[in-house]
């Protein structure tokens, strides 16, 4: 069913849509979401460092000088300016250690948290930038940044001191699934959306396909003799060229019909004149039968011609025609024609041998058929059929000396002879394969049972 839903050409646009689209979308929720989620880390990174730079600030050391080994101390205000580093669990924390790796002072929202160690940050001073990194403990991820700072304190004496400030990654990733889903639910109804766009654009754009194909349905059963109305600039051309092969052929058509009707005129007269004294001739009865057989069948092969040149279309789909009385009607003028070679017939034909056509189309077949075994064929032809469903199947067969298989598609073709000593134009093949052919019959050669060729015809079965 896929497969028969994908030769339309909306159905293989509409099918690749869908594939690619998702794809598409795809990669770009992918690179927004990868954007975002950089745009986050670097508000945070400059948030944090603007931390730092505060802690920075804030901190002060004695003024008076000091000796040696005295150890510097370092004080902070009793309050920050940033107010979530006053609130407890605010989610925003600040610390800061000396050069013993001591904790020495730390921000009042830290009241309930456990702070981190010295080398839980870094375990060795690192004259730097405050930079950013993502530190996990206690089963929570923070971000983290920290500046090493080298306080000049007496001459020829820097004391280090370590600040670092800490912020919940909590806001951070609930910001950024908030994101993701927004993100994925506006792109899915874009997808849906351009699916539907696309699907109206398609039948919009095809439109001119559907109205070309009515024109021909129109032009295919008489309505009209060509294409008729206005067409986009791609088809137009094409429009063109086919009205022009459609007027090349009904001219054609036309001299066909001309000069089969002065034939069939010209001929009409004679032939009538030669039937007028064969029936006032006496002697030899037989052979007065036989040329008035003949003429008649010469008369009737002309009318069915040219009937078949002036109609538009093949008749007889609706017509019957019984296979007996004409294989023998065959047979015995055949006979009559070959006297000398003595031919021996065999009939066996299926009951209900009835073809589903013009009985003058099946005359032309078998008759030419027929003929050609009695030509070629030494001493024996014989004529069989079944039915096989709708099927008529026919077999002529003879005993000549048979058609190579090299040949056998060859001399299906018009004026192709196989044996030249002979007389005849090579076409009686060639019109029965047409005429086959015009009711979606087949026709094949094969070796026959009784040494020379076998034709199978297949044409429709009468019901």
């Amino acid at each position: 069913m896929l497969s028969k839903k994908l030769t339309s050409i909306r159905a293989r646009l509409f099918f690749a849509s869908a594939l690619l689209l998702p794809v598409f979308l795809g990669v770009t929720g992918f690179f927004l979401d990868r954007a975002f989620q950089t745009s986050l880390l670097t508000a945070e990174k400059t948030r944090l460092q603007r931390n730092i730079y505060l802690l920075l600030s804030a901190a002060d050391l004695p003024t008076k000088p000091l000796r040696k080994n005295d150890q510097p101390r370092l004080s902070m205000p009793k309050e920050l300016k940033d107010k979530d580093f006053e609130r407890i669990n605010s989610g925003l924390y600040a610390y800061i250690y000396d050069d013993k790796k001591q904790l020495i002072w730390q921000s009042n929202s830290t009241s309930l948290q456990t702070p981190p160690t010295y080398d839980q940050i870094s375990p060795t001073l690192q004259d730097k930038q405050p930079a950013e990194i993502i530190f996990e403990f206690e089963n929570e991820n923070y971000f983290i940044a920290y500046s090493d700072i080298f306080w000049v304190v007496a001459k020829n004496r820097e004391v280090p001191f370590r600040f670092v400030a800490v912020h919940d990654s909590e806001d951070f990733i609930d910001e950024k699934n908030a994101y993701r889903n927004q993100l994925w639910q506006w792109l899915g109804a874009v997808g849906i959306l351009l699916l539907i766009s696309q699907t109206a654009i398609l039948r919009w754009g095809l439109q001119p396909l559907k109205k070309l194909a009515v024109s021909l349905n129109a032009m295919q059963s008489g309505d009209t003799i060509d294409i008729e109305g206005d067409h986009p600039d791609e088809l137009q051309d094409i429009v063109d060229n086919l009205n022009q092969v459609l007027a090349r052929e009904q001219a054609l058509r036309q001299r066909y019909r001309n000069s089969l009707s002065d034939l069939a005129h010209s001929l009409k007269t004679p032939l009538a004149v030669m039937q007028a004294k064969l029936s006032q001739a006496s002697a030899d009865e037989e052979l007065q039968q036989l040329a008035s057989d003949q003429v008649a069948r010469m008369n009737q092969v002309v009318t069915y011609q040219l009937q078949r040149a002036v109609s538009s279309q093949q008749q007889g789909s609706n017509q019957r025609a019984d296979l007996e009385p004409i294989v023998h009607r065959l047979i015995n003028a055949l006979q009559k024609v070959y006297a000398n070679k003595a031919v021996t017939t065999q009939v066996e034909l299926a009951p209900h041998s009835i073809f589903a056509g013009d009985e003058q189309d099946l005359m032309e077949v078998i008759g030419n058929i027929t003929e050609n075994a009695f030509k070629y064929g030494k001493s024996s032809v014989k004529v069989q059929s079944e039915t096989r469903g709708k099927q008529l199947i026919i077999y002529i067969s003879d005993d000549g000396r048979g058609v190579p298989v090299e040949q056998q598609a060859r001399i299906l073709e018009r004026g192709h002879r196989l044996d030249t000593s002979l007389p005849g134009q090579g076409i009686g093949l060639s019109v029965a394969a047409d005429i086959i052919h015009s009711y979606d019959g087949d026709i094949s050669v094969s070796p026959s049972s009784l040494g020379g060729a076998q034709f199978k015809i297949v044409l429709p079965l009468a019901h």
